[in-house]
Parts: C-alpha cells; structure tokens; sequence
C-alpha cells in the first residue's frame, strides 16, 4: 500500500501550501481531498511504462503550479483556462481560482497548450472570466 503522505513535488509549491493551511482543506489517508464543499479522488499515479511522458504525468509532476492552458474546442475554437493545478486525473484536469475561489474542471484530451508560470508572475489578463450569455449581468457570473 502506498504512503499517501510521502514527499511530493506539489508539497513544496507555494500555492499548495497557501491551500493546505485554509480551515476548509481536508486531505484523507486515501490521498482524496475536500476543499470548499469540492472533493477529489486520490491523486492516481502515472509512474508505469505507459504513461511516463504523458501529458497527465508532466502535469502530475506539477500540481500546485500556476497555469494557463489551451484548449481546442470543436476544430477551429481556442480557449484558455487559468490557475494553480490542483488535481490531474487520467481524463481531466482541475484548476483553482484563487480570485474567486472556484474549481475548474477541464477535459484533457481537449488541451494543446500548457503555460507554467514563474512563482508569483501571473497573467495580465483573466481568462476565466465567462462571457455574458442571453444578456446574463456580471459577464456570466451569479452574483454570490
């Protein structure tokens, strides 16, 4: 049985410890976590002869991270997504925003682009904020 508690690069991120020492952060023996009323399953490992170079495993490798990334949606649409890696799953990724502290689950198969950021560099620009939709206020966005 794996020790979810050995050292991990995502131990060491900023972002990860910035998320581990909130009230609302649970990690179980499992290795799933809750944060915010939002669970995950225990972080797989992508260390087998199949998927080492993969696109989960670098990511993997990069949990708590700051990112932007691509995604190709249809054949001809880009879209870009924001924040620290949280989770990295055989089929999606997860994404925390911090700015308004949301989850962001995204397909992987979908991503063409990865864009890993220096320690507190971030993008100029938000890209998570959702266009308004049937003239919805708030650029999509419910008020809370």
């Amino acid at each position: 049985m794996e020790d979810y508690r050995r050292v991990r690069p995502e131990d060491f991120t900023p972002g990860m410890k910035r998320l581990r020492a909130r009230n609302d952060f649970q990690e179980f023996p499992d290795g799933s976590r809750t944060m915010d009323n939002f669970s995950t399953p225990p972080q797989p490992s992508f260390d087998t002869e199949e998927m080492r170079g993969s696109m989960q495993a670098i990511l993997s490798d990069n949990i708590g991270q700051y990112v932007v990334i691509e995604f190709l949606i249809g054949t001809e649409q880009m879209m870009r997504k924001q924040g620290l890696l949280y989770f990295v799953g055989r089929s999606f990724v997860t994404l925390y925003d911090e700015m308004v502290n949301n989850f962001i689950v995204c397909d992987i198969f979908s991503i063409k682009f990865v864009y890993f950021y220096m320690p507190g560099d971030r993008p100029k620009y938000n890209y998570n904020i959702l266009p308004s939709i049937n003239g919805e206020p708030m650029n999509g966005r419910r008020p809370r």
